[in-house]
Protein backbone atom coordinates (compact mmCIF):
# COMPACT_ATOMS: atom_id res chain seq x y z
CA UNK A 1 0.00 0.00 0.00
CA UNK A 2 2.83 2.03 1.08
CA UNK A 3 6.46 2.35 0.49
CA UNK A 4 8.71 2.85 3.78
CA UNK A 5 10.15 6.66 2.61
CA UNK A 6 5.87 7.15 1.95
CA UNK A 7 5.59 6.16 5.53
CA UNK A 8 8.32 8.35 6.54
CA UNK A 9 7.39 11.32 4.99
CA UNK A 10 3.44 10.70 6.30
CA UNK A 11 4.81 10.53 9.70
CA UNK A 12 6.22 14.08 9.20
CA UNK A 13 3.73 15.53 7.45
CA UNK A 14 0.77 14.40 10.35
CA UNK A 15 3.19 15.44 13.12
CA UNK A 16 3.65 18.82 11.37
CA UNK A 17 -0.43 19.29 10.85
CA UNK A 18 -0.94 17.88 14.03
CA UNK A 19 1.82 20.69 15.78
CA UNK A 20 -0.53 23.49 13.89
CA UNK A 21 -3.66 22.01 15.02
CA UNK A 22 -2.69 22.00 18.59
CA UNK A 23 -1.39 25.34 18.52
CA UNK A 24 -4.33 26.86 17.10
CA UNK A 25 -6.58 24.82 19.46
CA UNK A 26 -5.06 26.19 22.01
CA UNK A 27 -4.98 29.81 21.03
CA UNK A 28 -8.10 29.90 20.22
CA UNK A 29 -9.88 28.04 23.77
CA UNK A 30 -7.19 29.58 26.17
CA UNK A 31 -6.47 32.99 24.04
CA UNK A 32 -2.97 32.65 24.16
CA UNK A 33 -0.24 31.33 21.64
CA UNK A 34 2.08 28.45 23.39
CA UNK A 35 4.13 26.04 21.58
CA UNK A 36 2.41 22.55 22.06
CA UNK A 37 5.06 20.33 20.78
CA UNK A 38 6.72 17.67 22.89
CA UNK A 39 10.24 18.37 20.85
CA UNK A 40 11.83 21.57 20.18
CA UNK A 41 10.67 21.36 16.53
CA UNK A 42 6.97 22.28 15.04
CA UNK A 43 5.99 18.68 15.62
CA UNK A 44 3.81 16.62 17.74
CA UNK A 45 4.68 13.34 16.69
CA UNK A 46 1.99 11.64 18.52
CA UNK A 47 -0.38 12.64 15.48
CA UNK A 48 2.15 11.10 13.15
CA UNK A 49 2.25 8.00 14.87
CA UNK A 50 -1.68 7.91 15.20
CA UNK A 51 -2.25 8.88 11.43
CA UNK A 52 -0.07 5.76 10.29
CA UNK A 53 -1.96 3.61 12.49
CA UNK A 54 -5.36 5.16 10.73
CA UNK A 55 -3.89 4.84 7.16
CA UNK A 56 -2.85 1.61 7.26
CA UNK A 57 -5.65 -0.31 9.47
CA UNK A 58 -8.24 1.74 8.01
CA UNK A 59 -8.26 3.19 4.14
CA UNK A 60 -9.35 -0.27 3.30
CA UNK A 61 -12.62 0.32 4.59
CA UNK A 62 -12.53 4.18 3.80
CA UNK A 63 -16.00 3.83 2.25
CA UNK A 64 -17.44 2.80 5.22
CA UNK A 65 -18.10 5.67 8.04
CA UNK A 66 -19.21 4.27 10.82
CA UNK A 67 -16.28 1.85 10.69
CA UNK A 68 -14.09 4.63 9.84
CA UNK A 69 -15.32 6.89 12.96
CA UNK A 70 -15.26 4.14 15.32
CA UNK A 71 -11.75 2.42 14.25
CA UNK A 72 -10.36 6.18 14.71
CA UNK A 73 -11.97 6.89 17.95
CA UNK A 74 -10.05 3.03 19.16
CA UNK A 75 -6.78 3.83 17.44
CA UNK A 76 -6.32 7.35 18.02
CA UNK A 77 -7.30 6.92 21.50
CA UNK A 78 -4.87 3.99 22.43
CA UNK A 79 -1.92 6.17 21.10
CA UNK A 80 -3.06 8.76 23.34
CA UNK A 81 -3.30 6.72 26.06
CA UNK A 82 0.23 5.26 25.64
CA UNK A 83 2.09 8.68 24.49
CA UNK A 84 0.69 10.08 27.96
CA UNK A 85 1.34 7.04 30.12
CA UNK A 86 5.06 7.17 28.77
CA UNK A 87 5.38 10.89 29.53
CA UNK A 88 3.70 10.57 32.70
CA UNK A 89 5.52 7.66 34.30
CA UNK A 90 9.37 8.02 32.70
CA UNK A 91 9.42 12.31 32.50
CA UNK A 92 6.70 12.84 35.20
CA UNK A 93 5.04 15.44 32.72
CA UNK A 94 1.70 15.46 31.46
CA UNK A 95 1.15 17.70 28.41
CA UNK A 96 -2.72 17.15 28.66
CA UNK A 97 -4.74 16.32 31.31
CA UNK A 98 -8.25 14.88 30.21
CA UNK A 99 -9.16 14.57 34.60
CA UNK A 100 -11.58 16.72 35.18
CA UNK A 101 -13.85 15.17 31.98
CA UNK A 102 -16.12 12.76 32.09
CA UNK A 103 -15.18 8.93 31.28
CA UNK A 104 -11.72 9.68 31.23
CA UNK A 105 -9.33 7.05 31.57
CA UNK A 106 -6.27 8.64 34.42
CA UNK A 107 -6.53 11.86 32.60
CA UNK A 108 -4.82 10.57 29.80
CA UNK A 109 -8.13 10.10 27.44
CA UNK A 110 -11.13 10.56 27.71
CA UNK A 111 -14.88 9.78 25.72
CA UNK A 112 -15.64 13.29 24.71
CA UNK A 113 -12.22 13.65 23.24
CA UNK A 114 -11.90 9.92 21.59
CA UNK A 115 -15.73 11.13 19.54
CA UNK A 116 -13.79 14.19 18.77
CA UNK A 117 -10.43 12.44 17.45
CA UNK A 118 -12.98 9.91 15.32
CA UNK A 119 -14.79 12.68 13.67
CA UNK A 120 -11.34 13.97 12.90
CA UNK A 121 -10.21 11.04 11.56
CA UNK A 122 -12.90 10.64 9.42
CA UNK A 123 -12.56 14.27 7.71
CA UNK A 124 -8.96 13.52 7.92
CA UNK A 125 -9.21 10.53 5.56
CA UNK A 126 -12.15 11.72 3.12
CA UNK A 127 -10.51 15.30 2.51
CA UNK A 128 -7.09 15.42 4.08
CA UNK A 129 -4.86 12.45 2.64
CA UNK A 130 -6.10 12.02 -0.50
CA UNK A 131 -4.80 15.55 -1.86
CA UNK A 132 -1.45 15.19 0.62
CA UNK A 133 -0.76 11.33 -1.23
CA UNK A 134 -1.26 12.50 -4.60
CA UNK A 135 1.56 15.15 -4.03
CA UNK A 136 4.04 12.76 -2.23
CA UNK A 137 3.42 10.21 -4.63
CA UNK A 138 4.06 12.96 -7.35
CA UNK A 139 7.88 12.97 -5.62
CA UNK A 140 10.76 11.36 -7.14
CA UNK A 141 12.20 8.00 -4.78
CA UNK A 142 15.19 9.87 -4.68
CA UNK A 143 13.87 12.89 -3.30
CA UNK A 144 11.51 11.40 -0.99
CA UNK A 145 14.95 9.10 0.71
CA UNK A 146 16.78 12.74 1.05
CA UNK A 147 13.64 14.34 2.30
CA UNK A 148 13.19 11.52 5.08
CA UNK A 149 16.96 11.32 5.83
CA UNK A 150 17.04 14.81 6.60
CA UNK A 151 14.06 15.46 8.68
CA UNK A 152 14.98 11.71 10.48
CA UNK A 153 18.41 13.42 11.48
CA UNK A 154 16.86 16.74 12.91
CA UNK A 155 14.06 14.90 14.47
CA UNK A 156 17.19 12.56 16.04
CA UNK A 157 18.62 15.38 17.08
CA UNK A 158 15.59 16.98 18.71
CA UNK A 159 14.68 14.26 20.50
CA UNK A 160 17.68 13.46 22.01
CA UNK A 161 18.63 17.14 23.06
CA UNK A 162 14.88 17.37 24.47
CA UNK A 163 15.33 14.08 26.09
CA UNK A 164 18.63 15.69 27.50
CA UNK A 165 17.13 18.25 29.07
CA UNK A 166 13.82 16.71 30.16
CA UNK A 167 16.62 14.40 31.89
CA UNK A 168 18.26 17.19 34.15
CA UNK A 169 21.76 16.03 32.28
CA UNK A 170 23.47 19.73 32.34
CA UNK A 171 26.25 18.33 29.85
CA UNK A 172 26.59 20.65 26.25
CA UNK A 173 26.03 18.60 22.85
CA UNK A 174 27.51 21.19 21.18
CA UNK A 175 26.37 21.58 17.15
CA UNK A 176 23.57 19.35 18.35
CA UNK A 177 22.07 21.70 21.24
CA UNK A 178 23.03 24.91 18.43
CA UNK A 179 20.60 22.77 16.06
CA UNK A 180 17.73 22.20 18.76
CA UNK A 181 18.01 26.03 19.83
CA UNK A 182 17.33 26.73 15.43
CA UNK A 183 14.68 24.34 15.91
CA UNK A 184 13.43 26.02 19.11
CA UNK A 185 13.66 29.66 17.30
CA UNK A 186 11.67 28.25 14.24
CA UNK A 187 8.97 26.50 16.64
CA UNK A 188 8.56 29.83 18.08
CA UNK A 189 8.43 31.78 14.86
CA UNK A 190 6.07 29.33 13.27
CA UNK A 191 3.71 29.40 16.80
CA UNK A 192 3.04 32.63 16.68
CA UNK A 193 2.04 32.90 13.13
CA UNK A 194 -0.46 29.65 13.47
CA UNK A 195 -1.75 30.87 16.89
CA UNK A 196 -2.59 34.47 15.81
CA UNK A 197 -3.81 33.63 12.43
CA UNK A 198 -6.11 31.05 14.38
CA UNK A 199 -7.33 33.74 17.07
CA UNK A 200 -8.04 36.08 14.43
CA UNK A 201 -10.07 33.63 12.57
CA UNK A 202 -11.83 33.19 15.20
CA UNK A 203 -12.02 36.92 16.16
CA UNK A 204 -13.90 37.46 12.62
CA UNK A 205 -15.58 34.34 12.70
CA UNK A 206 -17.20 35.62 16.02
CA UNK A 207 -17.73 39.17 14.80
CA UNK A 208 -19.48 37.55 11.92
CA UNK A 209 -21.42 35.21 14.03
CA UNK A 210 -22.70 38.26 15.72
CA UNK A 211 -23.26 40.61 12.64
CA UNK A 212 -25.24 38.00 11.36
CA UNK A 213 -27.17 37.46 14.69
CA UNK A 214 -27.68 41.34 14.51
CA UNK A 215 -29.23 41.11 10.76
CA UNK A 216 -31.07 38.05 11.88
CA UNK A 217 -33.15 40.16 14.50
CA UNK A 218 -33.12 43.12 12.59
CA UNK A 219 -34.97 40.66 9.98
CA UNK A 220 -37.27 39.39 12.76
CA UNK A 221 -38.07 42.88 13.49
CA UNK A 222 -38.91 43.91 10.12
CA UNK A 223 -41.19 40.67 9.48
CA UNK A 224 -42.84 40.91 12.74
CA UNK A 225 -43.90 44.63 11.43
CA UNK A 226 -44.63 43.33 7.86
CA UNK A 227 -47.01 40.71 9.83
CA UNK A 228 -48.53 43.30 12.03
CA UNK A 229 -49.25 45.39 9.40
CA UNK A 230 -50.68 43.23 7.41
CA UNK A 231 -52.87 42.03 10.25
CA UNK A 232 -53.74 45.50 11.20
CA UNK A 233 -55.01 45.79 7.19
CA UNK A 234 -56.81 42.83 7.08
CA UNK A 235 -58.38 43.44 9.72
CA UNK A 236 -59.77 46.79 8.94
CA UNK A 237 -60.60 45.22 5.13
CA UNK A 238 -62.52 43.02 7.34
CA UNK A 239 -64.33 45.47 9.08
CA UNK A 240 -65.02 47.80 5.91
CA UNK A 241 -66.55 44.50 4.63
CA UNK A 242 -68.73 43.66 7.33
CA UNK A 243 -69.99 46.87 7.44
CA UNK A 244 -70.55 46.71 3.82
CA UNK A 245 -72.53 43.75 4.62
CA UNK A 246 -74.55 44.85 6.99
CA UNK A 247 -75.66 47.94 4.66
CA UNK A 248 -76.36 45.80 2.44
CA UNK A 249 -78.74 43.49 4.19
CA UNK A 250 -80.32 46.93 6.19
CA UNK A 251 -81.07 47.65 2.62
CA UNK A 252 -82.81 44.73 1.60
CA UNK A 253 -84.33 44.17 4.70
CA UNK A 254 -86.17 47.65 4.11
CA UNK A 255 -87.12 47.03 0.75
CA UNK A 256 -88.65 43.63 1.28
CA UNK A 257 -90.26 45.16 4.79
CA UNK A 258 -91.32 47.86 2.33
CA UNK A 259 -92.66 45.47 -1.01
CA UNK A 260 -94.65 43.41 2.17
CA UNK A 261 -95.90 46.44 3.39
CA UNK A 262 -97.13 47.50 0.22
CA UNK A 263 -99.16 45.47 -1.78
CA UNK A 264 -99.54 45.87 -5.72
CA UNK A 265 -102.15 47.60 -7.25
CA UNK A 266 -104.81 46.72 -10.20
CA UNK A 267 -105.56 49.38 -12.58
CA UNK A 268 -109.45 49.04 -13.84
CA UNK A 269 -111.32 51.69 -15.49
CA UNK A 270 -108.71 54.49 -15.55
CA UNK A 271 -108.21 54.36 -11.23
CA UNK A 272 -106.14 52.95 -9.46
CA UNK A 273 -106.92 50.21 -6.56
CA UNK A 274 -105.58 48.54 -3.10
CA UNK A 275 -106.64 45.11 -3.53
CA UNK A 276 -105.69 44.50 -0.15
CA UNK A 277 -108.23 47.31 0.89
CA UNK A 278 -110.78 46.01 -2.02
CA UNK A 279 -110.81 42.31 -0.75
CA UNK A 280 -111.37 43.50 2.94
CA UNK A 281 -114.49 46.18 2.23
CA UNK A 282 -115.66 43.69 -0.26
CA UNK A 283 -115.60 41.69 2.57
CA UNK A 284 -117.51 43.38 5.09
CA UNK A 285 -119.99 44.56 2.59
CA UNK A 286 -123.67 43.98 2.67
CA UNK A 287 -125.64 44.23 -0.15
CA UNK A 288 -128.05 42.49 -2.57
CA UNK A 289 -128.28 41.56 -6.18
CA UNK A 290 -128.35 44.66 -8.25
CA UNK A 291 -127.32 47.18 -5.94
CA UNK A 292 -124.81 49.73 -6.61
CA UNK A 293 -122.34 50.28 -3.77
CA UNK A 294 -119.25 52.33 -3.08
CA UNK A 295 -116.84 50.44 -1.71
CA UNK A 296 -114.20 52.45 0.20
CA UNK A 297 -115.24 55.65 -2.15
CA UNK A 298 -112.77 54.01 -4.63
CA UNK A 299 -114.69 52.02 -7.27
CA UNK A 300 -118.06 51.99 -8.37
CA UNK A 301 -119.42 48.66 -9.36
CA UNK A 302 -122.40 46.34 -9.46
CA UNK A 303 -122.26 43.60 -7.23
CA UNK A 304 -123.91 40.25 -7.77
CA UNK A 305 -123.46 37.57 -5.41
CA UNK A 306 -123.27 34.24 -5.92
CA UNK A 307 -125.68 31.74 -5.25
Amino acid sequence: MFSFSEIALLFFIYSFLGWCVEVAFVAVTAGKVTNRGFLNGPVCPIYGCGMIGVLLALLPVEKNIWLLFLGGMVICSAVELFGGWILDKIFHMRWWDYSDEKFNIGGYVCLAFSFMWGMAVVFAVKFVHHPIMAVVKKIPFQIQVIIVVVCGVVFVVDMIVTLKNLIGINKSLGQLDKLAESLHTVGDQLKDVVGNSAITVAEKAEEGMEILDEKTADSRERIAGVREESAERIAKQLKELEEKRDAIMESLQKNVKHRLNTPPTLNKSGKSINIVEYIKDYKNAKFVEGDIIEISGTLKTQLIPKN
